[in-house]
């Protein structure tokens, strides 16, 4: 990149750290605001909404999207797209995918996200993604997602190990700033925090690497229509490493539903 002063390299450089469109106004209230350019981590238990989560951040903010949906089937992607678009039960919505209709019609509307559900993707594999996208749409994504960073392939063959992580989150921070997009990885919890019960602290991450995003949130279960959502590392804006800044949401998994408290 070179030398620069800030004030050229802001002209040269405008969309980075543009917010991604707000979804949640209490989270942007709270200072949690996902950037272009910049690397988010996003921890939870399994099972606690991480991926609900993300697929709503995605749809809602109508971003330019990259989802790489590691951790899920097309069939279950789709449901869920269907039910978060069309207000429909999650059941009822994969029942009519598993009988062959595909809500064609219903998720038009978000023709803006690709998905890419390869099982074991390399961080070239999703550099290249990017890639593929920018070529398609004439423009990098917005906002590329990972779900989740244990399913990240590495040529090392150390997979999971707290090098191989640290090299990874590295990788996509560096692609976060090539490509002006904001790089979420969603990554599982340790032992004491995958129940989803207790506010995880930033010490929760499965080999504690949190270094290189800007911002780490961590969810969890505040109660049963709840998700919790700890804000414990935040560059640019207010953060508690024990989790106790957190902003709490009203969730319904049944009908993919996650929004701000009446």
């Amino acid at each position: 990149m070179g030398l620069s002063h800030l004030s050229s390299a802001m002209r040269r450089d405008t969309a980075s750290g543009t917010p991604i469109p707000t979804v949640w106004k209490s989270l942007t209230k709270a200072t949690a605001v996902f950037r272009r350019g910049s690397l988010v981590l996003v921890g939870a238990g399994s099972g606690t909404g991480k991926s609900a989560f993300m697929l709503t951040k995605a749809i809602k903010s109508g971003a330019k999207t990259v989802y790489h949906t590691a951790d899920s089937r097309f069939s279950t992607q789709t449901a869920r797209a269907a039910s978060i678009v069309t207000g429909r039960p999650v059941a009822e919505t994969l029942k009519a995918v598993e009988q062959g209709y595909y809500f064609d019609k219903e998720l038009a509307c978000i023709s803006q996200i690709r998905f890419d559900d390869d099982a074991g993707p390399s961080p070239e594999y999703v550099a290249g993604n990017a890639d593929l996208y920018a070529y398609l749409h004439g423009e990098y994504p917005e906002l590329i997602i990972v779900d989740n960073l244990m399913d990240v392939v590495s040529d090392d063959g150390e997979e999971g190990s707290n090098n191989t992580d640290k090299r990874i989150l590295q990788y996509f921070k560096e692609l976060a700033s090539d490509t002006n997009a904001c790089v979420v990885v969603l990554q599982h919890l340790l032992g004491d925090y995958d129940d989803g019960t207790k506010p995880p602290p930033l010490s929760a991450l499965i080999n504690k690497n949190s270094k290189s995003p800007a911002m780490v949130l961590t969810l969890y279960r505040s109660d049963v229509d709840r998700l919790g959502v700890c804000i414990v590392k935040n560059r640019d804006g207010e953060a508690n490493a024990s989790g106790s800044l957190r902003v709490d949401l009203a969730m319904d998994l049944s009908f993919m539903s996650i929004k701000d408290l009446d």
